[in-house]
């Protein structure tokens, strides 16, 4: 258990504070169980600006954790390890597929890793590739994959990987979140919770043998849910008694109103800049 935790959000989609920078991405900086955990890097322009804006070392970094391949939480992995030299970095091993958004009628994007194995190890990205849950340091665990339970959580069909020279749904297996145990409660970082909101929150209570998740901070991926969707997710999340439920990134203005109405005033709207401490 860690006595103390400390998390910095380095990136998300929103500022409001002078010298900092926002972008599409996420990226938060822990300190737990002494040690520094780096969850997400951003898109790549906003992570270490506002790192040394807000007087962060990156190099006090141990660790760094990948939620999933997506290029908004990957694409300053290259420039934290430029600064770092060799740094221990946790994924899924799907985070390193060819990973593509293709929409009716428009030319397929490419939304995956900016980098190649090749040239992130040769920066100094230390690959740690796994689909089991990883101790990080004291009361800090990468979840690994998360099992979908909950058929109202369906994946998006835009999100593909190029396998054999097809275009095929992406299972975004990859995807996993960040928990860390502290004396108030299990506290939850997303990334952008592609497995399913109530899947990833009902899979971590089991994997820590707890009842209790006292915070939430991160990406929900509700932007674009429906409203049967949103209903059943508020009904479910209203089940897990947090105190805290800081949204952010690709939740959305829609699932914004309907997190509000399920826990009023324990719901905070995440920024650029914001440090929220337990302990």
């Amino acid at each position: 258990m860690a006595k103390a935790v400390e998390i910095v959000t380095l990136v998300d989609n929103v500022v409001f504070r002078r010298g900092l920078l926002a972008e599409h991405g996420l990226a938060f900086l822990i300190r737990a169980g002494g040690r520094t955990v780096l969850f997400d890097t951003g898109a790549g322009a906003a992570v270490v600006h506002n790192a040394l804006s807000l007087g962060m070392d990156p190099r006090d970094i141990n660790a760094a954790v990948l939620s999933h391949g997506h290029d908004d939480h990957t694409g300053g992995l290259k420039k934290i390890c430029e600064i770092t030299g060799p740094q221990p970095v946790y994924a899924h091993p799907d985070a390193l597929a060819a990973k593509y958004r293709v929409k009716p009628g428009k030319e397929p994007q490419y939304i995956g890793i900016p980098w190649s194995r090749e040239e992130l190890e040769k920066t100094g990205a230390m690959l740690h590739l796994h689909r089991e849950p990883v101790a990080l340091a004291e009361g800090v665990v990468a979840t690994g994959e998360i099992p979908r339970v909950y058929g109202f959580e369906a994946l998006s069909p835009e999100f593909c990987v190029l396998a054999g020279g097809e275009y095929v749904q992406d299972r975004l297996l990859d995807d996993q979140a960040l928990v860390l145990d502290t004396r108030e409660g299990l506290v939850v970082i997303l990334g952008c919770a592609h497995a399913g909101l109530i899947n990833t929150l009902e899979y971590i209570l089991q994997l820590m043998g707890s009842s209790r998740i006292y915070a939430v901070i991160g990406g929900t991926h509700l932007k674009d849910a429906d409203a049967e969707r949103l209903e059943k997710t508020a009904k479910e999340l209203s089940r897990f008694d947090l105190q805290y439920f800081i949204a952010g990134h690709c939740t959305g203005l829609a699932a914004g109103a309907a997190l509000y109405r399920a826990l009023g005033d324990k719901l905070l709207f995440n920024e650029v800049g914001r440090v929220f401490k337990v302990g």
